[in-house]
């Protein structure tokens, strides 16, 4: 997570991802020519079955958004 003022971006350690909340269109533009893939809320939210990942205590489908920024160590 990087906070830019009241703002926060999430880039992804698994690949050239990025989300933030209400990130603002010229961060978004700078990650997009950077070659990073923004992920919106609607993509987030996809939920992803049958995929076996350990989080926070249970093995339940998660979002995308959870797959891509929140990973455990």
């Amino acid at each position: 997570m990087i906070r830019c003022g009241e703002r926060e971006l999430f880039i992804s350690t698994l690949g050239r991802f990025a989300t933030g909340d209400d990130a603002g269109l010229v961060a978004r533009q700078a990650l997009e020519a950077a070659g990073f893939r923004w992920i919106d809320e609607t993509t987030g939210a996809i939920r992803v079955t049958d995929l076996c990942v350990y989080y926070f205590g249970e093995r339940e489908p998660l979002g995308v958004d959870a797959l891509l920024f929140y990973w455990q160590d």
